[in-house]
């Protein structure tokens, strides 16, 4: 990947969070709090002020999108959920496992575009020739937005009326508009990774778009009309997602560790854990 003008952006790492995930992803940051999901073994991570607490759950969480006191709104293999992080009890909003079996599909991330809350599922074994699919979805209702691509990640905002979503299969990143209603207008090709390259998940932070990298210990950063600036470089190997905190002027990043061999640990010791950097905008750039 070509950098064409390096450093609009420095972090530091301030702290790691030893959350020990196999695939810790669906991640949320909202006035120096943070909650995130390990996919893999159906938890939801929650840290505020430096307490961490590990919650289970009755599905599997792929994507948190937002925290209202003690209530963490979920997207999950079968819709959406709320978990109370004091009692633990997780209530079913949408049921959404009768429109594909579930057991074939699972949700894999998500996010807002405006208003309107966005869902995207992959299938779970053969992802390459059975694509997943876009939602947009409410507590009551789910209405489909994109049934052609296969792994959909990212869900960066851009707009209220524009969002990027990423085939991580592919490689490809999407820009996708809407109406004010939240139905499908456009779609059409932001960029086109190098072959090799996955994009996961990512943010906006200032006016820069922040996309992980997985298997390249790095994250990528584009301007808005997706050149790359720059590569972040990570201690884990398998970056799954980040999200810029305006409040603290965090960047948070979460990681997985599945799949990894020893002598990659050995290499990334911080592969599953979450990393809390200092995030500084270089207005030259």
């Amino acid at each position: 990947m070509k950098v064409n003008n390096p450093k609009p952006l420095v972090i530091s790492l301030k702290r790691v969070v030893r959350s020990r995930c196999e695939l810790g992803e669906g991640l949320f940051v909202k006035n120096g709090a943070a909650a995130w999901v390990d996919i893999n073994k159906d938890q939801v991570f929650l840290s505020v002020e430096s307490e961490l607490k590990c919650i289970p759950t009755k599905n599997t969480p792929s994507i948190i999108y937002d925290i209202v006191e003690n209530d963490i709104k979920l997207g999950c293999d079968v819709g959406l959920t709320v978990l109370n992080s004091v009692t633990k009890h997780e209530v079913l909003l949408n049921d959404m496992s009768d429109i594909h079996v579930f057991r074939e599909y699972r949700s894999n991330d998500g996010g807002f575009c405006g208003d309107h809350r966005l869902l995207g599922f992959m299938h779970r074994e053969a992802p390459e020739t059975k694509p997943g699919y876009v939602y947009r979805v409410s507590d009551s209702a789910c209405y489909l937005l994109d049934e052609s691509i296969h792994i959909p990640n990212s869900f960066i905002e851009i707009e209220p009326s524009k969002i990027l979503i990423s085939d991580s299969l592919t490689g490809q990143i999407w820009l996708y508009e809407l109406d004010e209603y939240g139905s499908f207008l456009t779609k059409v090709l932001w960029v086109q990774l190098e072959p090799g390259v996955t994009p996961d998940g990512g943010c906006l932070a200032g006016d820069y778009i922040l996309v992980a990298l997985w298997d390249a210990a790095a994250i990528a950063v584009f301007d808005r009309k997706g050149n790359l600036l720059d590569r972040l470089s990570l201690p884990v190997l398998r970056p799954t997602n980040c999200k810029f905190d305006p409040t603290t002027s965090q960047l948070w990043v979460t990681s997985a560790s599945e799949g990894l061999s020893k002598d990659q640990m050995d290499v990334y010791p911080y592969s599953g854990d979450t990393l809390v950097y200092t995030l500084e905008m270089n207005p030259g750039c």
